[in-house]
């Protein structure tokens, strides 16, 4: 018998395993070498060597090769890519009028994540995006990545979207610094879900039972850095604390539930220079100088799903979410409606899977005065931009026709809320994506 030959097959059927299904790797793989050594095919030492090489897999590289420590374990890539129409249609009084206009706009994004041993994690984020034209010294938008096809085929910029280290010590609880993903559980009412904070963020997760799970976020976000170089200058910082508490839970295997409720507190918010004020360009009362209106809203969130086993032309359960946000912002006036928002909308599906979709309605209502600007989202408004002092309906529609690519279509009518006398200001929007992802 070929000896010689049949090493050669057991590697290459231990190979065969290795790039077979990752649940299964490690129990196939040790049992073909067992069963090798006891034909006597391979040695102890042998195999031994062959398990320490198909304990590394296919994407586990060896960190030597990789030109990295030894404590690192993975290197990740992943990113998008989104087509864009974005229309906008307005309906004003000659006073305020506003032309209608048309966009072609893309976003890429692409990242890597970094996971090493003791349970840390870098991760960075590249995105395009365009250099405010308010502000270019702030960089660029803090709300999208979106870049216009426009100016002959010019070059476009690529900004820093996310650089950020974590550590989970615990299987509960982790930290963050840096530039991150926005950790707390808000709508777009009260932040952009482009938007990314910079600062620090803790998160503890405790499971009471099998169906019950109590979350607490806290978040030290760093706003404005106000260096003026004397001492007749502003030198107050501007910073901003968000801490929520959350509670999911789930009923019986058609019925679930989230609530949570969160408090944000500024401070030095006046102190913002008025630079950046300008930049985000939003509609709103100003937050930035002298008597400017202070933003310290509490926020409360809850929502319900009840799965059908069922639905025409949907794979699997069909989820249906009814839910609303409220924020009072005590700082606010204390007449009138300003200082309050509040956001209303129910979900059908989702499209999460491929061939799935979801269709959602809602109605927003965000006083001037309710939440800041600086985080909100800036496409629902009026005179082509986001922000408060609006109401109005949304409708989103979401079709998942290939594992990478989405098709989304976006619907907004909006108007102000505080209008002029004998004015008025009133627009439609309209997007449609496709977004492939990676």
């Amino acid at each position: 018998m070929n000896y010689k030959k049949l090493k050669w097959t057991a590697t290459g059927a231990l190979a065969s395993v290795a790039l077979g299904a990752a649940s299964a790797h490690a129990q196939s793989a040790d049992a073909l070498l067992d069963k090798l050594v006891q034909k006597g095919v391979l040695t102890a030492q042998e195999a031994g060597e062959l398990r320490k090489e198909s304990d590394k897999g296919p994407g586990k590289p060896d960190a030597a090769k990789m030109g990295s420590p030894e404590w690192v374990k993975s290197l990740k890539f992943n990113g998008d890519f989104r087509g864009r129409y974005d229309g906008v249609f307005q309906d004003t009084d000659p006073v305020t009028a506003g032309a209608d206009r048309h966009r072609l706009r893309y976003r890429l994004r692409f990242g890597a994540t970094v996971t090493m041993s003791d349970q840390f994690e870098v991760g960075l984020r590249l995105g395009s995006g365009e250099v405010g034209a308010a502000a270019p010294s702030l960089g660029g938008s803090v709300f999208s990545a979106n870049t216009t096809l426009n100016n002959d085929a010019s070059r476009k910029f690529i900004f820093v979207d996310l650089a950020y280290a974590k550590w989970k010590p615990v299987e509960w609880g982790s930290i963050e610094i840096g530039k991150m993903n926005n950790g707390f559980w808000f709508t777009d009412m009260v932040m952009d879900p482009d938007y990314n904070p910079e600062g620090a963020q803790e998160k503890i997760s405790v499971t009471l039972n099998q169906g019950h799970t109590v979350g607490l976020t806290l978040g030290q976000w760093v706003i404005a850095e106000t260096f003026s170089g004397n001492s007749t200058g502003n030198n107050n910082d501007a910073y901003l604390f968000v801490n929520q508490i959350d509670w999911t839970a789930k009923w019986s295997g058609k019925v679930s539930s989230r609530a949570g409720v969160a408090v944000m507190s500024f401070r030095n918010q006046q102190d913002m220079p008025a630079a950046l004020e300008t930049f985000l360009n939003q509609n709103g009362t100003p937050a930035v100088g002298a008597g400017a209106q202070s933003f310290n809203p509490v926020v409360g969130r809850a929502e319900v799903t009840y799965s059908l086993d069922s639905f025409p032309a949907f794979q699997g359960k069909f989820p249906i979410t009814a839910g609303g946000e409220y924020a009072w912002n005590p700082s606010g006036p204390n007449a009138g409606s300003n200082s309050k928002a509040y956001n209303l909308g129910v979900t059908f599906g989702s499209a999460k899977a491929k061939g799935n979709w979801q269709f959602s309605y809602n109605y927003k209502n965000i006083g001037a005065a309710a939440v800041w600007h600086g985080l909100n989202d800036d496409d629902f408004g009026f005179a082509a931009r986001g922000g408060t002092d609006v109401r109005g309906h949304q409708v989103i529609a979401s079709y998942h026709p290939y594992s990478p690519l989405f098709v989304n279509l976006r619907y907004m009518k909006t108007g102000q809320i505080n209008n002029a006398p004998g004015t008025f200001q009133e627009q439609d929007r309209l997007f449609f994506d496709l977004l492939w992802v990676f």
